[in-house]
């Protein structure tokens, strides 16, 4: 019956999900969402907000997102308590912690992240489905400036490794995109404690906890 006998429904990121998907309980129940609603918050807000409405019975939903461009501001559960991780995305909860995501930043704020879940199984899209558009949207010359004038604050791509997986064909997959766009590739290993975390209900200091009723905001995470 989940977490202390509570009712738990976790709806996640899909790129969450792929890291936590074998170790979370299996009497949760779990609801994904793609991955390209990130490109959009008030979409993503509102995909979040329709799949809370129609978790019913459930004394705990947690959410496998971080504030996300603020994508979770507003959300509020009429019955359950929302839990999420108090992190600003999802790029602390692969690396492990707030701290390490911090430390990343300082050594390189131009930094792109990858992880299997951002990858997917085709390499066309690594970048998202943004780049994709773009692509199609206009001639060669075109949109590879429109994509130097996207990255042109870029640096670093880094594959992070986050134990969950065999990570060979998807490190290949990113050192072949870091070159591609001409981006130094670096891998970092992340420790894990996020994912250990969500799935065992250790739910500490590194989670906000909104009551039933009480809607999300941003200063919850620090911000004003």
């Amino acid at each position: 019956m989940g977490q202390n006998g509570r009712k738990v429904k976790f709806i996640s990121c899909e790129v969450i999900l792929d890291e936590v998907k074998d170790r979370i309980p299996g009497d949760w129940e779990v609801a994904s969402l793609e991955k390209k609603l990130h490109e959009r918050s008030d979409e993503l807000r509102k995909k979040l907000q329709e799949e809370i409405d129609r978790s019913k019975g459930f004394d705990i939903i947690f959410l496998g997102f971080g504030l996300c461009g603020k994508s979770v501001e507003g959300l509020v559960s009429r019955d359950a308590t929302l839990i999420m991780p108090k992190s600003d995305d999802c790029i602390a909860i692969l690396l492990g912690s707030v701290e390490e995501y911090s430390r990343q930043s300082k050594k390189e704020p131009g930094t792109y992240y990858l992880t299997r879940g951002y990858i997917g199984e085709a390499d066309e899209d690594i970048m998202g489905s943004g780049f994709s558009r773009i692509r199609d949207k206009y001639d060669e010359e075109t949109w590879k400036w429109i994509l130097g004038q996207m990255l042109k604050n870029y640096k670093r791509l880094v594959f992070i490794n986050t134990g969950n997986y065999d990570p060979e064909k998807w490190r290949l997959m990113a050192m072949k995109e870091s070159k591609k766009l001409g981006l130094d590739f670096e891998e970092i290993v992340g420790t894990g404690d996020f994912f250990d975390k969500i799935s065992g209900g250790d739910w500490d200091h590194d989670f906000i906890k909104v009551g039933p009723g009480q809607k999300v905001t941003s200063g919850m995470f620090g911000h004003k």
